[in-house]
């Protein structure tokens, strides 16, 4: 009886911890601070998370106020949508370390400091226009730019490159 308990009990956390992974960040400030964290973290499957897929564009497209025709065409645009986003997840990830050697930056002494989020609406969808996710790193300032951000049943996500640039200090 205890064995079967204990075994319940692994399964349990192991179910817990699968669910807890497969989430997105519940907010636009926590999908920002995921994004900083995956490329600290140097963890491109972390990144590749962040980025829609199939069944998520459906759903958003489902919402929107577009006419039954456009969504039907937007569906029909989204046919192999998750390996063109796990392209893209790659290669923006594989562009943001480059400009992180070309910086110098150090991730695992970078500190983050805030994320500016620019709302925004795109047929009949409330999203995020912009983003600026803001870190430093040996007394410099830098900025990860994400465009187009949509909440989704899981949590925030993108479907376009994230980039980096330095920022001036004020």
């Amino acid at each position: 009886m205890l064995k079967n308990q204990v075994i319940f009990v692994f399964a349990l956390i192991a179910v817990l911890t699968f669910c807890g992974c497969s989430s997105a960040p519940k907010t636009p400030e926590d999908f920002g601070k995921a994004v900083f964290d995956a490329m600290k973290n140097h963890s491109e499957k972390d990144f590749r998370a962040l980025y829609l897929n199939e069944k998520e564009f459906h759903e958003i497209i489902d919402r929107s106020n577009l006419s039954e025709d456009a969504k039907n065409q937007e569906r029909g645009r989204a046919i192999g949508l998750d390996k063109a986003m796990e392209k893209l997840a790659i290669e923006s990830f594989e562009g943001l370390e480059r400009l992180t050697l070309n910086y110098s930056i150090d991730w695992s002494k970078a500190n983050f400091k805030k994320v500016d989020v620019f709302p925004g609406e795109h047929s009949g969808i409330q999203g995020i226009h912009f983003m600026d996710v803001y870190f430093d790193y040996n007394g410099f300032e830098y900025a990860l730019h994400v465009n187009d951000c949509w909440e989704t049943e899981n949590g925030w996500k993108t479907f376009k490159e994230v980039s980096m640039s330095s920022v001036a200090k004020k």
